[in-house]
């Protein structure tokens, strides 16, 4: 394998982790807002603090208003003289259009007019706006009478300072009115009450006033026709013999009187029938009457029939003990044929007297038929001359009607026109309120509460979708699409002291405490690379970010001494000729890879060790000098790092940022693999993701990404579910210097 020539990219596939139960989903996703919050918790504490107290400011800046109460009952159970109509329904109570319609009313602009011109509003200054004292100069006198434009505009200000509601379903009528005054709050209401009070009685006294006029005239005219009708009324039924009792003519109560009869006589003949029919329908089946009704009910038969069982008990004994020529046989049997005899006979009479009875019925019933025929003829007749009367009594009964109800009312009009009274009347007369009803200081303080919650949450989300740093593996592998390397956390987080922040703390704390949490990172990050190719052809690995100042050469230095504290033979080379960051870090020599490739310079003259790893390092070089052009395009710069290849195990080349330098570019794509820094929290998302887009384009083989800087304390209260969160369980797995 030529480690000199651009490779085409081979990707390892990202891991696809296993789906998480949904309960460690959502506890995921809360700790990840919790992080969020926690991550700007500054800005939004302040941006609460500073809303909060501008919403105070303000509400304390609002000039107090006072709103006083008042109440209206509406009893429309009394009764209205002007109404024409009087009865149950009148005292029934109002319906919900009816308060609905009072409430209307209330609320009118006509009423609102009256209240302004009572108490003079338009030279009030708070509802007169034109009166109040400007910026400069005194304020405009006030109108002794207001013109058109005035009243309406003053008229409009009122109402939008009182209100009117029904309180609930009940026939109470709340109205409230706001002012910069209590007693002048309580003036307001109190006047709109008695102005609609006053307003409601003088419609009710001009209905009365008109109805007693018009109730005068027509009552005279009334009574006359009244008259007229009934006398014609009269008349006809003289003349008709239309003579009536109890309400109903004669011929009606004779033809009521024969039909109740012939009711009853066709009762009773359908009855004797019955018995009739059933005696005659025995005798036919064999039974000799017997069994009939009239004949089991009868006295003599009764008797007869004791007097047979006797008999034929005694003939029985008679012809057991003697023959039936024997004389006293023939005797007693004599004596029973004469007894049934007898029986036959008086049942015989009883179905002649049944025959008799129906008959008669029957008789009866037709002389009642034939009465009635002659009672309604002369029906007739009366219901003839009725069809005329009906019309005279209709309209002698309307006229009368009319004037007993025009009379009623009259009277009632007469007698009662001075005590009218009111629909509705004052449930609760208004009073000066005590305290402001605003500016509420409790409502207040939860708008600036809420308010200020409101504000913080905007900043969090706007600094949050502001700043879109990298910041854990899902943003690498998701966003990036790069497999995730490791994290390289931040010195200060993960040591028991505070270090200087200087370049060169973080390599020597490594070399010094090998078994820290800092240099197991690193240890991690080494297995990365030796797990992705197990071949170990990758000796030239190549170290770049996607702008300055992210760790970049930090993390090359530290990453180079752990593999050469393991054992392997390990050179690294400064590849950035501008900042020359890892030459700054070891203050390397002057000659360096500059030198080696223009100039001639052996390698092994160039290189120096360093003492605490036996790491081989190859500076910038250079020194004052000009940069040489396109140093690594050269054969001569490809010449050197094919004998760094042949001397070492691992060849680690500190580039450029891939963005703004060219050279990165050139160098990823020689380099067997390329290690990708992001620094965690700070680089750019798009930034990030156009140096991955740069490294594809120049064909470098991408191992993965490291985040490096990582505050660990942070990054697990943040919640970003890396192995950075659980540095705080391997604790006595680490040994640091104390």
């Amino acid at each position: 394998m030529n480690s000199l020539q651009p490779i085409t990219p081979n990707l390892p596939a990202i891991r696809e982790r296993p789906l998480r139960a949904d309960a460690a989903a959502e506890r995921s996703d809360m700790r990840r807002l919790l992080g969020v919050a926690l991550r700007h918790i500054w800005l939004a504490t302040g941006v609460a603090a500073a809303v909060f107290l501008l919403v105070v400011l303000v509400f304390a800046q609002m000039t107090p208003v006072y709103t006083a109460s008042g109440s209206l009952l509406i009893d429309k159970r009394r009764e209205n003289l002007a109404q024409a109509q009087q009865g149950p329904q009148s005292l029934l109570p109002p319906d919900t259009s009816a308060i609905d319609t009072e409430v209307e009313v209330v609320r009118s602009r006509a009423l609102a007019e009256s209240v302004v011109r009572k108490l003079k509003l338009y030279q009030d200054p708070e509802f007169n706006t034109k009166l109040r004292r400007g910026w400069f100069g005194p304020a405009p006198t006030p109108p002794a009478t207001p013109d058109a434009s005035t009243l309406a505009r003053v008229t409009d200000v009122f109402q939008n300072h009182f209100q009117a509601r029904r309180a609930g379903l009940t026939y109470v009528i709340q109205v409230s009115a706001s002012s910069t005054s209590p007693e002048k709050a309580a003036t307001l209401v109190n006047t709109l009450i008695s102005s609609y009070l006053e307003r409601q009685l003088q419609t009710k006294l001009s209905a009365v006033a008109r109805a007693n006029k018009e109730l005068g005239a027509n009552v005279e005219q009334l009574r006359g026709q009244a008259e007229v009708a009934e006398a014609r009324v009269q008349e006809y039924k003289n003349a008709n013999n239309l003579f009536s009792a109890q309400g109903a003519t004669m011929a009606e109560q004779e033809v009521s009187t024969l039909n109740q009869q012939i009711a009853a006589a066709k009762a009773d003949r359908a009855e004797k029938e019955a018995r009739l029919n059933a005696a005659l329908a025995q005798v036919r089946r064999g039974s000799g009457g017997a069994d009939i009704g009239a004949a089991l009910g009868s006295d003599t038969i009764r008797e007869l029939r004791s007097q047979e069982a006797a008999t034929s008990i005694r003939l029985a004994q008679l012809k057991a003990d003697f023959k039936a020529d024997y004389p006293e046989v023939k005797r007693t049997q004599a004596q029973l044929n004469d007894i049934r005899g007898q029986v036959q006979l008086e049942i015989n009479r009883i179905l002649s007297s049944l025959r008799a009875d129906a008959q008669a019925a029957a008789q009866r019933e037709a002389s009642l038929l034939g009465s009635r025929g002659q009672a309604q003829g002369g029906l007739a007749a009366n219901n003839q001359a009725q069809v005329g009367l009906v019309g005279l009594q209709q309209r002698a009964d309307a006229a009368r009607q009319i004037y007993d109800g025009y009379l009623n009312r009259a009277k009632q009009v007469a007698v009662e026109g001075s005590l009218q009274q009111s629909d509705a009347t004052v449930n609760s007369a208004a009073a000066a309120p005590v305290r402001p009803s605003s500016p509420n200081k409790k409502l207040g303080a939860a708008v600036a509460a809420l308010l200020a919650m409101l504000a913080a949450g905007v900043s969090v989300l706007v600094a949050e979708l502001w700043n879109r740093g990298v910041r854990s593996r899902d943003d690498v592998e998701r966003t990036l699409g790069v497999p995730f390397a490791g994290v390289l956390p931040e010195l200060a987080s993960v040591t028991p002291f505070k270090l200087k922040r200087q370049d060169g703390a973080a390599p020597d704390y490594l070399v010094a405490h090998p078994f820290s949490g800092f240099a197991e990172a690193f240890r991690n990050l080494r297995a990365f690379l030796l797990l992705a190719d197990r071949s170990g052809l990758a000796k030239l690995v190549a170290i770049t970010s996607a702008v300055p100042r992210e760790g970049k050469s930090t993390t090359s230095l530290c990453l180079a001494r752990t593999l050469a504290l393991s054992g392997a033979r390990v050179a690294i080379v400064d590849c950035d000729l501008r900042q020359r960051g890892l030459t700054k870090l070891v203050d390397g020599p002057k000659v360096g890879l500059i030198e080696v490739a223009t100039k001639g310079v052996p390698l092994n003259e160039a290189m120096v060790v360093d003492e605490k790893s036996g790491l081989w390092i190859l500076s910038a070089g250079g020194g004052q000098g000009p940069l040489p052009h396109d140093l690594f395009s050269r054969p001569e710069t490809d010449d050197v790092l094919r004998e760094l290849v042949a001397h070492f195990d691992h060849v680690i080349l500190d580039t450029p940022p891939i963005l703004g330098v060219a050279d990165a570019r050139i160098i990823a794509a020689k380099a067997d693999r390329t290690l990708y820094i992001v620094q965690w929290n700070k680089t750019p998302m798009r930034a990030a993701q156009s140096a991955v887009d740069i490294l594809r384009e120049c064909g470098a083989n991408l191992s993965g990404a490291v985040l490096s800087k990582v505050n660990v304390k942070q990054q697990a209260r943040y919640g970003y579910g890396d192995s950075s969160d659980y540095f705080h369980y391997y604790r006595d797995y680490y040994l640091a210097a104390s």
